[in-house]
């Protein structure tokens, strides 16, 4: 047979056409949902996302630039609380009524709750930001006290859980962007995926769902509870420092509540976490109340808490039994004349 028709069928055109329909196929697979992601992550970013996208991320916000606690809200006419009543609500500013003022998270919710049902003479309220951060709760009081709300004594709740965000995402992390909107620094790989992670949604989202990001990505947040990294107590030392300036400014009492979580009261964990803390509010020259003695020798441990793990009416009662006595005896001056005998 004449060696010219001999070509094999893998040299024929048809042949090779089909190799390369495969090969673009094979691409188009990969490339195309990779686009399509790119483009709905753009189009509506997941919120895990926002914080690390700085002036990419579009949506105006309410913050600007804070030399202390790295951003503050622009101006009472646009702050809008979370879980607070609104400055307009809060009339008159300086009540007849001794005034507490409770800023924190669930626990500190629950606990003003109790202080509202107990003190009949006192007008309570209670402020929460959509992220239980200290630097932002610090903010807000300077905000409301500049703006002339005259509360009697001021509360901060802190649990554990809130310290170990400052080891992941250290305070000199935290940034306004240019639309005042608050953003965070990350950890980045190195080049050539630097290169990647700016250009592409998708691979930043991946990038802080691996929670590579972290300022300490081996680190676990039970181990906050057996000591404060010393990167993070600076952070501390700084938040509290403001936190003081505040108080002697407007010569307002502020106690600091440090709250053990349910491992340490059911003897899992040490107490250096709130060893810590406490030196460094009291360093600010402010109030530090920590009530896990109360906790500790209550003989039901686990009425003290609902299945979610949040205090129960039984824990929240311990919890504000035990604040009143610590104010009689050892608080504040003006806290003691404004508690109940």
């Amino acid at each position: 047979m004449p060696a010219s028709s001999e070509v094999s069928e893998s040299q024929s055109p048809a042949s090779n056409d089909g190799r390369l329909r495969f090969a673009v196929g094979v691409l188009a697979g990969f490339i195309l949902p990779l686009l399509m992601a790119e483009f709905f992550v753009r189009l509506r970013p997941p919120e895990d996302i926002r914080i690390y996208l700085g002036d990419e991320f579009h949506r105006s916000g309410i913050y600007q630039p804070d030399p202390v606690l790295r951003a503050s809200y622009r101006s009472i006419a646009e702050y809008q609380p979370y879980e607070a009543p609104k400055l307009a609500d809060l009339k008159p500013l300086n009540s007849e009524e001794p005034t507490w003022l409770f800023f924190g998270n669930s626990f500190a919710r629950g606990l003003s709750a109790s202080v509202r049902v107990r003190l009949k003479t006192h007008r309570i309220l209670f402020f929460r930001e959509p992220k239980d951060e200290l630097h932002l709760r610090v903010g807000q009081l300077r905000l409301l006290l500049e703006n002339g709300l005259k509360p009697d004594h001021v509360f901060f709740t802190l649990i554990p859980s809130e310290v170990s965000q400052y080891v992941q995402r250290p305070l000199d992390w935290v940034y306004v962007n240019r639309h005042g909107a608050l953003c965070t620094k990350f950890s980045r790989p190195g080049e050539p995926l630097n290169t990647l992670l700016d250009r592409s949604w998708v691979a930043r989202l991946a990038w802080v769902r691996s929670r590579l990001l972290n300022a300490d990505p081996l680190f676990r947040p039970s181990r906050i509870t057996e000591g404060v990294p010393a990167g993070t107590a600076e952070d501390f030392r700084t938040m509290f420092g403001a936190l003081g300036e505040l108080s002697r400014k407007h010569q307002i009492p502020v106690t600091v509540l440090l709250l053990p979580e349910r491992r340490q009261i059911f003897g899992g964990s040490s107490y250096a976490l709130q060893a810590t803390l406490s030196s460094l509010v009291n360093s600010a020259g402010l109030d530090s109340f920590d009530p896990r003695e109360t906790f500790l020798s209550y003989p039901d441990k686990r009425a003290i808490y609902l299945p979610d793990w949040h205090y129960s009416p039984i824990g929240d009662d311990l919890l504000l039994d035990s604040l009143l006595a610590h104010l009689k005896h050892s608080g504040p001056t003006s806290a003691r004349r404004n508690s109940p005998q």
